[in-house]
């Protein structure tokens, strides 16, 4: 059987088909013709991912308020495992080629024991080839995740945890801010605005409406954001006023200090 006929036999397609994709990316790559590609349809691509990011996280969050700890355990081990294979730390286009050439490499040289019989190797092998290229694929990711992550890694463009919101002022999005929900949003300190949910801090008098600004006063266990308004314009005195905001500043600070 020749290299062509034993590349494209039944069971080598999933491979063949991984190793033709990473080389045309590489093609176009090396010619310029990806940043021309790239290029024209730049400005929309950056646009769409961060708004579904922003999207994302909203909904998660909403996700997690409704069912609990069952749905924050399911994207704790979620978030782990992608950042194992160097998801948000390493671009993405590294990581699909280098899984694409584990994956087919390892498929390929599975079945080379059937490149002289005729006919090649035969379709029941993707039982076993596929999963073991597939597990062999996420190992080489991890592997160069481990080695080149701590060098291409930027803090800027690391996702902004729960607990640095503390201390954050952002603006309410809802109608208003109760002491059971709320959506505010937030500027982080990398300048990526965030959509979060939250609710009002124990003791507020004023309830936060759409548009006021507001602050991450705390963060418990669960990662839930508690917010009070900056400045109280209903009811009590100015004396009073003032003291509360003081109040709500210094909770802020020490507990952005804290996380």
């Amino acid at each position: 059987m020749s290299a062509l006929g034993f590349l494209t036999s039944w069971a080598n397609a999933p491979f063949a088909v991984a190793i033709g994709a990473v080389g045309v990316f590489a093609l176009l790559q090396a010619t310029g013709l990806l940043g021309l590609i790239a290029g024209a349809d730049g400005d929309h691509d950056v646009d769409h991912d961060v708004e579904g990011d922003v999207d994302h996280d909203a909904d998660a969050d909403a996700d997690h308020d409704a069912d609990g700890d069952h749905d924050a355990d399911e994207r704790s081990f979620a978030s782990a495992a992608l950042g194992a294979l160097g998801f948000g730390t390493i671009p993405f286009s590294m990581i699909w080629q280098s899984f694409g050439l584990a994956f087919a490499t390892i498929g390929l040289l599975m079945n080379a024991r059937y490149f002289g019989q005729a006919g090649g190797p035969p379709v029941l092998t993707l039982a076993w080839t596929v999963p073991t290229a597939f597990a062999g694929g996420c190992g080489a990711v991890a592997a160069l995740n481990r080695v080149l992550g701590p060098v291409l890694s930027s803090k800027g463009q690391e996702a902004t945890s729960r607990a640095q919101l503390v201390g954050q002022m952002g603006v309410v999005i809802s109608s208003r801010v109760t002491a059971d929900f709320g959506e505010v949003r937030i500027r982080d300190r990398s300048g990526h605005d965030l959509r979060v949910v939250c609710r009002l801090a124990q003791g507020t008098k004023t309830v936060p409406l759409e548009r006021q600004t507001v602050v991450v006063v705390d963060c418990d266990e669960k990662g839930a954001l508690t917010v009070a308004p900056l400045d109280d314009d209903h009811g009590g005195t100015d004396g009073d006023d003032e003291r509360d905001g003081e109040e709500r500043a210094n909770r802020a600070d020490l507990a952005g200090r804290r996380h």
